[in-house]
């Protein structure tokens, strides 16, 4: 009896033992980061380059070590450029994955509408795309990548008026991002003695803009400043030049500098003049774009750099905390000054916004050239 007391007390404390030795979790902790990017529809070609380069980014930061011993898990939805697609997305990611960030979106009107959401829940949030002039006062929690459209307004319409054209008439798409631009470049293009003759918007979604094309052609203007997007920049353009509008066309965003959008407008964007950020030139800019080229055979589209960037700053922000946190990264962002970024030196101000130089490139023979840099 007492040998069998025995035997049963070594076979428990040998179990208790090898029990010892087994982790209390086999599973590696891990830091949710949710992203929020238009994947399907018209500006599809916006999400997919930040997309790529964020799981290249993620790819990176694991094979270091992660966040403080922590792999990188994004949680990537589509949001098809929609407020209330991009809405549901965000709300989805908080409740399932509880993220410390979410980068996105790329266009304004879906990063202000998740934007009050993101300020509420304290989870830091950063646009590597949207340029709205609102998204500056949008919440302590709201960062972006890119400059915003005040600042582009602001050097666009400097650079139209030094060009000689000082009546101008406006086409906007008629969202967040495209009232933003064109109220910035009217409220600069104004305050140098400019004229603004007419302001004419359209749908996103349209499919003509003949009737708004013939009435700015019959306006005395001499050049016309168009806000549009990459789905429907071609149909301006074609139907421009079909309907024989020979005033110059000035875009501000970014969307000719896409080889696809540039690629279905054809002829029909020579002379065309649009602005967007300037391409960095340094080492942080070559590397980037060297690991991008490798991985996906391409050279890194709109807004690739400036993503990866966003998650490059989460990691630099919370790589040497002990417990990753939102609040720990939104007082960690605020402090960055100078960080060598893929998309440029990047400094954030008491807003969360970046100012970086501004390009403006004109195409001919289907080709861009950079004709001014500025700030």
């Amino acid at each position: 009896m007492t040998t069998k007391r025995l035997s049963g007390s070594v076979v428990i404390a040998a179990f208790i033992a090898l029990a010892g030795c087994v982790p209390k979790s086999s599973v590696q902790p891990v830091v949710s980061i949710g992203a929020v990017l238009p994947l399907t529809g018209s500006s599809a070609q916006w999400g997919i380059p930040p997309r790529d380069a964020l799981l290249l980014a993620a790819d990176e930061i694991n094979a270091k070590g992660g966040i403080s011993g922590r792999k990188v898990e994004l949680h990537i939805e589509d949001d098809q450029c929609q407020p209330a697609t991009a809405t549901s997305a965000v709300q989805k990611i908080l409740a399932v994955n509880k993220p410390v960030a979410i980068i996105g979106a790329i266009c304004s009107s879906p990063t202000l509408a998740i934007a009050p959401i993101a300020e509420r829940d304290k989870v830091v949030l950063i646009s590597p795309g949207s340029t709205s002039p609102q998204i500056t006062n949008a919440g302590d929690y709201i960062f972006r990548t890119i400059p915003s459209d005040a600042l582009r307004g602001k050097v666009f319409a400097q650079y139209v008026f030094s060009q000689g054209h000082k009546r101008v008439s406006i086409l906007y798409i008629n969202n967040d991002g495209g009232l933003g631009n064109q109220q910035s470049f009217s409220e600069h293009f104004r305050a140098l003695g400019g004229t603004i003759t007419s302001v004419d918007a359209y749908p996103a979604d349209t499919q003509d803009l003949r009737a708004q094309l013939t009435k700015i052609k019959q306006h005395d203007s001499d050049a016309v400043l168009v806000v549009s997007y990459p789905g429907d920049t071609p149909l301006v353009l074609r139907q421009a030049y079909e309907l024989g509008l020979h005033k110059p066309l000035f875009f501000q965003t970014e969307a000719l500098d896409d080889p696809a959008v540039l690629a279905r407008a054809g002829k029909s964007a020579n002379g065309a003049t649009y602005i967007l950020t300037a391409l960095p030139d340094g080492p942080a800019t070559q590397d980037f774009a060297k690991k991008y080229k490798s991985r996906y055979n391409r050279e890194p589209e709109l807004y690739a750099a400036e993503a990866y960037d966003a998650l490059m700053l989460v990691y630099q922000c919370l790589s040497k905390g002990s417990v990753p946190s939102s609040d720990a990264l939104k007082a960690a962002l605020y402090k960055i000054q100078n960080y060598a970024g893929a998309s440029g030196t990047i400094s954030f101000d008491l807003n969360g916004d970046v100012i970086k130089p501004m390009s403006v490139k004109r195409i001919e023979n289907g080709t861009a050239t950079v004709v001014s840099t500025a700030q």
